[in-house]
């Protein structure tokens, strides 16, 4: 059964990353990715309160409302200081935050931008506290995104691979935030909104996205099996890590 999504603060910025509209062409991945979250927390997080919790790659720091009933203090890290949620300005591969301060490290959508990967999971693995939680996810398959670049993709054997290659946490745990018909059908999506954009039939735009999505949805939930990350030929868009240090 899917998680729920939290929506308690719609006032938030990034509203739409955390409940994307149906004619969004990142909806299937984003709201994958947020109910992720909401697995990942309904998991690891209930009953706990008063937690540091460090955003590496914050932007609009978009999902912490599913993590204020939780912490005591919210930091986020960015490269560009481009909006104001940000706190400390660095890249991934070099926090400017000290060893072990975090309860709880997120890295969301963040690792197939970075030069250098396996240097990222070090750095989540020093600055998260013995006994702590990092909250991971990336790519499988997506679209190309140079935001300001796009460098990686995984395989379900590949990214536990990179956490265990360059830190030493006592678990890595992955699943898929959906399965292989989602992933047909996000880049289905990405194409017809940018086709439908460069033959100017922008009236097609929102109703062609809208269906996809929704189609994409359906057969995901009637194909189980294809989010199974054992499974041969799936083709999962996004897949989440929960490591313990």
């Amino acid at each position: 059964m899917e998680a729920a999504i939290n929506n308690s603060r719609p006032d938030w910025p990034a509203a739409g990353r955390r409940q994307p509209a149906p004619d969004d062409p990142d909806y299937l991945g984003s709201r994958g990715l947020s109910r992720g979250l909401q697995r990942a927390i309904d998991l690891e997080l209930k009953g706990k309160k008063g937690l540091r919790i460090l955003d590496v790659g914050c932007g609009q720091k978009a999902f912490y409302p599913f993590f204020e009933p939780f912490c005591k203090t919210y930091i986020g890290t960015d490269i560009l200081r481009g909006d104001s949620l940000i706190d400390i300005v660095c890249p991934a591969e070099s926090l400017a935050v000290k060893d072990e301060w975090a309860d709880l490290v997120l890295c969301l959508s963040v690792l197939e931008h970075v030069n250098n990967p396996g240097n990222v999971v070090g750095e989540l693995y020093r600055v998260v506290k013995q006994g702590g939680l990092v909250f991971a996810s990336t790519h499988g398959c997506f679209p190309w995104h140079p935001y300001p670049q796009d460098h990686w993709r995984w395989t379900q054997t590949g990214l536990p691979l990179l956490f265990k290659q360059h830190a030493a946490f006592s678990s890595v745990h992955l699943f898929s935030t959906r399965g292989s018909m989602s992933g047909i059908f996000f880049l289905l999506a990405h194409y017809s909104y940018r086709w439908t954009s460069e033959k100017g039939k922008l009236f097609l735009r929102r109703p062609l996205t809208t269906l996809i999505n929704r189609l994409g949805e359906f057969l995901d939930r009637k194909s189980p099996g294809l989010a199974d990350i054992n499974r041969p030929v799936t083709a999962i868009p996004e897949f989440f890590v929960i490591a313990k240090k």
